[in-house]
């Protein structure tokens, strides 16, 4: 099984992710968007200033977010470079949950009611019920 992750522009992301091959892929949940609006945000802002905690994954050495319910250690076994970005196939090398997604006393319904994921679309977020949260660039707007 495998995951294809898609970066657009130029972004040290996107270097690092070269050199290294491997990388994480994080669930975003509300609680989380403000730091990966601004995280996912143009290269102008200075991401150093701006922390979480983060720690190693535990296959691969990539850096996870501690507070993501949900993430992918991966392994880059292809990309495909595009007009405005590049799309990376990878392979699951580890995936971790937090145990509240394991709960099989719990439904699929209150485990996303309780994780509160985040999806994006046409630069407008979306909170898991379909209300829109805000728009690209706005979230960010809280840590800065």
């Amino acid at each position: 099984m495998g995951v294809m992750a898609c970066i657009g522009g130029e972004k040290l992301t996107k270097d690092r992710i070269h050199a290294a091959k491997v990388f994480s892929a994080n669930l975003v949940t509300e609680e989380l968007l403000p730091l990966a609006d601004y995280w996912g945000s143009a290269d102008k802002h200075n991401k150093a200033n701006v922390t979480s905690e983060v720690e190693k994954g535990s296959v691969l050495n990539v850096p996870i977010l501690t507070k993501s319910p949900w993430v992918f250690e991966l392994e880059v076994n292809q990309s495909v470079k595009l007009k405005d970005g590049e799309v990376f196939l990878c392979s699951i090398r580890n995936v971790l949950a937090d145990e509240l997604l394991c709960n099989e006393n719990l439904s699929h319904e209150e485990k996303i009611k309780t994780i509160k994921p985040v999806q994006t679309v046409g630069g407008t977020y979306f909170a898991w019920n379909g209300d829109a949260i805000g728009i690209w660039g706005e979230p960010m707007k809280e840590i800065r």
